[in-house]
């Protein structure tokens, strides 16, 4: 399937990428990593603008995020109930609410830039919870400008070596938890170390 939308982007540009960003923030599981990182390779090739390519996936991000974000608001409280139970997205969608209850607001950050799988859902439950969308918002589009502006700059930078730069994204993404979850560790031990004192 990512081939097939891949052959599509020189033709079709920035409608493919649009689509597959908005469609994906919304918890579609399209490859908008991928799409960025091309786009930004055919941007340096000339076979579409850089600003353009940003303006359009910045644009189609902010979209999906802001119609999972009102969808999840005007949910009833069973939604989430049968979310949970669900057999296809119950365990992520566990894992993306105990991720949110845990980290509150910083959780819509991480969840655009180290930990993007969360972000569809993040989105939905911030808007159940009804968080103030304002709140939502600014954070959604400081996480929604770092994503955009890393992938499709590594695929500027570094566009005949798509496949390697995508193994080194990851290879960043799993390093920045790793980082983030030692953080967290050592902060709850420091405060349980000044309970005992």
């Amino acid at each position: 399937m990512t081939d097939i939308i891949l052959a599509l982007v020189p033709d079709y540009g920035l409608y493919i990428i649009m689509g597959v960003t908005f469609i994906a923030a919304m918890g579609v599981p399209l490859p908008s990593s991928v799409m960025a990182l091309t786009s930004g390779g055919l941007a340096a090739t000339g076979d579409l603008l850089l600003m353009e390519v940003l303006l359009a996936t910045f644009t189609a991000y902010i979209l999906g995020d802001q119609l999972a974000y009102t969808l999840g608001s005007l949910a009833k409280p069973e939604w989430l109930v049968k979310a949970r139970e669900s057999r296809r997205i119950g365990p992520v969608f566990q894992r993306s609410e105990d991720f949110y209850h845990k980290h509150g607001l910083l959780a819509v950050l991480m969840s655009r830039t180290v930990v993007s799988s969360f972000g569809p859902y993040i989105a939905y439950f911030c808007g159940a919870l009804k968080m103030h969308r304002l709140r939502f918002t600014a954070i959604a589009l400081l996480g929604a400008a770092i994503w955009t502006c890393t992938y499709i700059l590594l695929g500027y930078t570094f566009a005949g070596n798509l496949p390697q730069v995508s193994d080194l994204v990851a290879g960043f993404i799993m390093a920045g938890v790793a980082a983030i979850l030692t953080l967290g560790f050592a902060t709850k031990l420091a405060l349980a170390w000044r309970r005992f004192e």
